[in-house]
């Protein structure tokens, strides 16, 4: 009989210590994983959430696309495949929008009449390409550039932008209107893709799930080597048994006082 507790509690220990490694583990790795979602996935949900996109998608068309190679050149990009790389490659793609027209499958851009689509004039100043510095002309802008996300950028294989923008040269070509998303609080941003409730979905599960599997992996790990956490609980386990029986008993002394 004492070989066999010796076995079960060496058998015992060897699970409490792989399980504690196990969780140590997990404890580490929910804090980078949380520490890479806030710029890659938390920053750009928020910020989309506080641009206040409208929910229903209106008619967008393409005024101008190009491609541009060149640092200098790619000041801006309707879609880049890299958050943090420099880009010498980019696709710029230009649109306008009808902001009271929500949008149908299969419109044309005639059929939409000149007063329905958006005001979007605005006066810029050109910038050398080179050195980035004001060259003192100032030209009247009437689109706005159209971004794959708040961010515009991605990563593949949910981002490629060679045929996001070979998408939307269609479109000009043919002339077609096609959904788009423009933020109520800045006109002059649109999206051509936008779900508020997977923005809300992304945002929770990067924030509970990490978290949450942090918190319960060191709760067990703090419960097993925490010898002050051990006896507390013991503590109030044995309170609580020595102090039902009394009760029971009391409650027996004062029937049995009564008959």
């Amino acid at each position: 009989m004492g070989v066999d507790n010796k076995e079960a509690k060496s058998r015992l220990e060897d699970i409490k210590y792989y399980t504690s490694l196990f969780l140590g583990t997990l404890c580490i790795v929910c804090v980078f994983l949380f520490l890479f979602l806030v710029p890659f996935v938390l920053d750009p949900a928020i910020s989309t959430l506080m641009h206040d996109f409208v929910l229903t998608p209106v008619h967008c068309k393409v005024t101008n696309y190009s491609l541009q190679y060149g640092k200098s050149a790619c000041q801006w990009a309707s879609c880049r495949e890299g958050c943090t790389a420099t880009v010498y490659k980019c696709h710029q793609i230009r649109v306008t929008y009808t902001p009271e027209v929500v949008w149908e499958n299969g419109s044309v851009v005639s059929d939409l009449e000149t007063h329905q689509w958006a005001d979007l004039n605005r006066i810029e100043k050109l910038r050398d390409l080179e050195t980035d510095e004001p060259l003192g002309v100032e030209i009247i802008v009437e689109d706005t550039p159209l971004l794959i996300n708040i961010k515009g950028c991605g990563y593949p294989p949910d981002v490629d932008c060679d045929a996001y923008a070979k998408r939307y040269e269609n479109y000009q070509a043919m002339d077609e209107t096609f959904p788009c998303y423009y933020s109520k609080l800045n006109p002059w941003i649109v999206l051509s893709e936008y779900n508020k409730d997977e923005t809300v979905s992304s945002i929770l599960f990067s924030i509970l799930i990490p978290n949450l599997l942090f918190v319960l992996s060191l709760i067990v790990l703090v419960y097993w080597y925490c010898p002050y956490c051990q006896a507390r609980c013991r503590k109030y386990e044995e309170h609580t048994d020595f102090r039902d029986p009394d009760d029971e008993s009391e409650i027996d002394d004062f029937n049995g006082g009564d008959n």
